[in-house]
């Protein structure tokens, strides 16, 4: 036989069992990436966390897609924001979260003792029907065949039943561990509740309130009494009770770290990952950066989330009046639709919040205390006054008084005096600045960012 013939018969086996190796390890590749389907409520404080988490999975060649109502969609892509996405117009009917907000908001502006859950539940189950009963949506969906589901875990939103009906095995997502719902011990005697606005080192009667707030977690069902939501939107599947499906979680991502919470025994399925939406502040853009330059002796920033719009004109004078007292200093305010600047307040409808409080001028961070906002000021070692309004903002608020990252006021009661001297007091006061940069370096010194540490728990 030629010589070359056998030659090129030889390579000719070599190059074949290459690309046929080569096919085989892409193969796998492909075979170990997963598909992600989010259901999220449609806020920014929601949503943040787990775009991030989207990302780091990304990393991984998984991919992850949310489900968004319209506004939410067109209100994230006018930012700039790139996410895979599946519009639901039954999400653009109802929103339960902000109406539970909005609720409790005005009944804390306007000192009212009534508290109309009966029409809260009424939102929650047209919610959950309208959500429940998207035909097209879960066309789309199941069309899409999904690997697993990522659900905010919220009682009144009846995610878990959509996913179920996908057949997807699903990972809950929240701002707060739930001992009721792990089934781990917890001790009222020293464990704040939820939204109890209690620390540690509780008095006698707060003890006996927070008994009460747990005795309260632990009757209550994990969803609304709607009757089983199971058998009356997935009949085709075999029954079991609402709160049995919430507890066929695989994990639990918490919100939750340590430097904001206190020692509690926690579950193997559960991953603390605070701070999901913190990281390295970027370059602002040229009006926010030209504003923030002329800030010689520093910047505030004032953000109370999308609740904002629900605050009465007398508080947001009163705080406009403080602001405008203290020419030292500039203010970025988060508030109204249209931008404005007067004198030393920049008035924003939107805020790159993460960028301005990783900015060296920021000296201080004025908010109602959300999850996400606490963890980015926390991971750039921003001293904080706290305004909390809602949910479990009191109970931020407190853990921020005691751990001396900041002060706590309560924005029914508070002078435009009152909050000009606690803002000198917080800017001037090293206490404040020391126990942040230690936090900051505890944050930053971990081996893995919160988002790496979310997505190796749903890589397991």
């Amino acid at each position: 036989m030629d010589v070359n013939l056998k030659l090129r018969m030889m390579y000719g086996w070599k190059t074949f069992f290459i690309v046929l190796t080569l096919g085989f390890l892409i193969h796998l590749y492909n075979v170990d990436c997963k598909s992600y389907v989010v259901f999220v409520a449609q806020s920014r404080s929601h949503i943040s966390p787990i775009m991030a988490i989207a990302r780091e999975l990304e990393k991984y060649n998984h991919s992850a897609t949310f489900v968004l109502s319209t506004s939410m969609d067109k209100e994230l892509r006018y930012q700039g924001i790139s996410i895979n996405s599946v519009v639901a117009k039954s999400l653009d009917k109802a929103s339960i979260v902000h109406d539970f907000v909005q609720v409790i908001l005005e009944m804390n502006m306007n000192g009212s003792r009534s508290f109309p859950l009966l029409q809260l539940l009424r939102n929650a189950y047209d919610h959950c029907h309208s959500f429940l009963t998207d035909d097209t949506l879960i066309e789309i969906l199941a069309a899409t065949k999904f690997d697993y589901a990522i659900v905010d875990y919220a009682p009144f939103l009846c995610y878990e039943i959509l996913a179920y009906k996908l057949s997807l095995p699903f990972i809950l997502s929240s701002a707060h561990y739930d001992q009721n719902l792990h089934r781990t011990p917890f001790n009222p005697s020293y464990m704040p509740a939820f939204w109890s606005g209690f620390t540690d080192k509780m008095t006698f009667w707060e003890r006996m309130i927070n008994t009460a707030l747990y005795t309260i977690q632990l009757i209550k069902p994990t969803m609304p009494s709607f009757g089983n939501l199971v058998a009356k939107y997935v009949p085709e599947k075999p029954l079991m009770s609402n709160s049995e499906l919430t507890n066929s979680f695989l994990i639990h991502i918490v919100d939750g770290d340590i430097l904001m919470d206190y020692p509690i025994p926690i579950a193997s399925n559960a991953i603390l990952c605070g701070g999901l939406a913190a990281g390295p502040a970027k370059s602002l853009i040229s009006r926010i950066e030209s504003f923030v330059e002329k800030s010689e002796n520093g910047l505030v920033i004032v953000s109370f989330g999308s609740i904002i719009k629900s605050c009465p004109e007398i508080i947001m004078n009163k705080l406009i009046s403080a602001f405008q007292k203290m020419k030292h200093f500039n203010f970025i305010f988060r508030n109204g639709d249209y931008e404005k600047e007067y004198g030393n307040i920049l008035q924003l409808p939107w805020l790159p919040q993460n960028d301005l409080l990783g900015h060296v001028k920021t000296k201080l961070f004025i908010t109602h205390c959300g999850k996400s906002s606490v963890f980015e000021a926390l991971f750039h070692g921003v001293p904080m006054i706290a305004f909390p309004i809602a949910l479990d903002q009191k109970t931020n608020a407190a853990v921020i008084k005691d751990k001396a990252y900041g002060i706590s006021m309560d924005i029914l009661d508070f002078s435009v005096n009152e909050l000009v001297k606690n803002i000198n007091e917080v800017v001037h006061n090293s206490t404040f600045m020391f126990q942040h940069k230690n936090a900051s370096e505890i944050f930053r010194s971990r081996p893995q960012t919160p988002s790496q540490r979310a997505a190796c728990g749903y890589t397991w």
